[in-house]
């Protein structure tokens, strides 16, 4: 009831700025382009010509053309950015006139999502009626010329406040993130959003550009080299309002536009503790070209956290990393061609030794750590078309790849290309990970894989040191299926404001990353289209009037309209229409 409350209140809050006209523009009723005010030819208009993206498209002969304007004054928005993704092709860019208009004049056919963007306003995506929900996407033909794809940027939420230290003086350089919680990968974590913001000489921050919506504040600052051996103090991540303990920390909510001032915290002082220690290679020699990271451990917030990154193992293998706060960590020990850039992402060419472990860090250095490092797990196999394809596949650059999970996630492995013959083969790769392939040909979609005589197209292989997998084999068909459907009201009337998820009847299939489970919303007709869902003889649809971004992996979420949802089987390259009730949550 609580949820719904929000929702509504949410709703009604962003008003007419996030209402959805019958021809699509989103947001509200605009000051379009009429009749008398046409664009001539490429890149035309009056005021700065649009501009494009400089890297190298895909050519097409379709074209889309729309205006932003400020929801609340509805006067025109120059120089925003407006994005046009579809599929695996490269992004087009543009930018809004003074006039607020903006052009894509050579868009192939296809899906098109698009999303406006300017300091100041919160970033929508086309067709968004609510915080935090998936737009909707755009159909777009050949030759086909759409106008009047509008949008009205609300204003963004804005939090100020100000950082102190233990004695009541202002920190200055103190990094302030907002953060909410969302769903990723079915786990609901504390994420980051939002541009962060930095205190300044006075402690003061500003934190803006932020939707409706409640969120935590938490402040960070890097540790300084200690000068003084007798004070070793540094700082915790503390969140507003002085704690450094997620669960203590307190939300602040925010209207639509809404400056919330007031939001002073103290940061929390801690002794400094130095890590030092040893890092040895697969042989027990010390490590003569690694890099050592340490990161904060998973603990439910945002992404893994790089504390003391970067850093270069001398001589012998020794490594030492200073200034660290007292908590829990994962050191991470890269040997060879990669190195850990920003993120604890591995770069960087050639083959890795890699090694993980755990510490918790308390009052007192740490010395004495001796990490040895391992060979990453090699992949190989072969690509072909399934028996029950139709056409001949074209398997020469088909790229494989592993979807990690788990501790090691953000360790990528080198992806594999396909000969001619269809090998491929992988290094680097470390922990857990799902099989999947990227560039597959137009009309064909992942059928299996297996290793040996197990399908593990959807149970995550575990990668030990070492490890020589062969003989895999993936194999694709071009029997692709096709979901399409509309909705109707409770009252039965057609709608175009909604959002479908189609997941398993079996439940042992909603851990994330599922491919099972979809959503999706619906196109300027108000149809709803899916292609390449596996095929399966126990699936259900729901449809539903507000989505948040991730949602549908969340196995609360499935459990709670399993009992509503419109039960189907979809059968190999099977193609089928589906007509949906809308559920009000």
């Amino acid at each position: 009831m609580r949820r719904r409350l929000i929702l509504l209140l949410l709703s009604v809050a962003l008003g007419g700025a996030l209402s959805l006209s019958a021809q699509g523009p989103p947001f509200g009723p605009l000051q379009g382009r009429g009749a008398d005010q046409p664009l001539q030819g490429r890149g035309a208009g009056r005021g700065q010509a649009p501009v494009r993206d400089p890297r190298e498209q895909t050519a097409g002969s379709s074209i889309m053309r729309g205006r932003i304007v400020a929801a609340d004054t509805g006067t025109p928005i120059r120089r925003a950015q407006v994005r046009a993704t579809s599929g695996a092709q490269r992004a087009h860019l543009a930018s809004t006139d003074a006039d607020g208009r903006f052009e894509f004049d050579d868009l192939p056919a296809g899906r098109w999502n698009l999303t406006a963007s300017k300091a100041g306003f919160v970033t929508l995506r086309y067709g968004q009626r609510r915080p935090f929900e998936a737009g909707r996407p755009i159909e777009l033909a050949d030759a086909q010329i759409l106008d009047r794809v509008d949008f009205a940027l609300p204003r963004g939420a804005v939090i100020t406040g100000r950082v102190f230290d233990e004695f009541g003086d202002p920190v200055a350089g103190a990094r302030v993130q907002v953060l909410r919680y969302q769903l990723v990968q079915g786990t609901r974590r504390l994420m980051p959003t939002g541009a962060a913001g930095q205190s300044d000489d006075t402690g003061a921050f500003r934190v803006y550009g932020l939707m409706p919506g409640d969120y935590y504040v938490s402040a960070t600052l890097r540790a300084l080299p200690v000068d003084d051996p007798d004070d070793v103090t540094t700082y915790a991540p503390t969140y507003f309002p002085g704690t450094g303990s997620v669960t203590e920390a307190r939300a602040v909510s925010l209207a639509l536009g809404q400056e919330l001032s007031g939001i002073n915290f103290a940061l929390l002082p801690v002794r400094a503790v130095r890590l030092s220690g040893m890092a040895l290679d697969s042989t027990g020699m010390p490590l003569s070209n690694g890099t050592v990271m340490l990161s904060l451990a998973d603990q439910g917030v945002g992404p893994v956290a790089q504390v003391g990154g970067g850093t270069r193992i001398g001589t012998g293998g020794r490594f030492s990393i200073p200034n660290v706060a007292p908590g829990s960590y994962t050191l991470t020990v890269v040997n060879g061609g990669g190195r850990i850039g920003g993120g604890g992402r591995l770069g960087g060419g050639g083959d890795v030794e890699l090694a993980s472990m755990a510490l918790t860090v308390g009052s007192e250095d740490l010395d004495g750590i001796t990490i040895v490092t391992g060979r990453g797990a090699t992949l190989s196999g072969t690509i072909a078309a399934a028996r029950d394809a139709t056409a001949t596949l074209a398997v020469n650059g088909i790229q494989v790849n592993v979807q990690t999970i788990g501790p090691v996630r953000g360790v990528p492995a080198r992806p594999g290309r396909a000969g001619a013959d269809g090998s491929f083969q992988l290094t680097n790769l470390f922990g857990q990970g799902l099989v999947r392939v990227n560039g597959i040909p137009q009309g064909w979609t992942l059928k299996s894989v297996t290793v040996g005589d197990t399908d593990v197209t959807d149970t995550p292989l575990l990668f030990r040191p070492g490890d020589e997998i062969r003989g895999a084999q993936i194999l694709l068909t071009n029997r692709i299926t096709a979901l399409t459907g509309t909705v109707l009201t409770r009252d039965g009337q057609p709608t175009r404001d909604y959002a479908v998820v189609v997941f398993p009847d079996n439940e042992t299939k909603w851990t994330a990353p599922s491919r099972y489970i979809w959503s999706t919303r619906p196109d300027q007709q108000g149809i709803f289209k899916m292609q390449g869902v596996p095929a399966s003889s126990r699936y259900r649809a729901v449809a539903v009037d507000y989505l948040e971004e991730g949602e549908a992996n969340d196995p609360e979420f499935l459990a709670y309209v399993k009992a509503v949802a419109t039960p189907f089987s979809l059968g190999d390259g099977e193609s089928k229409s589906l007509e949906l009730r809308l559920v009000e949550r």
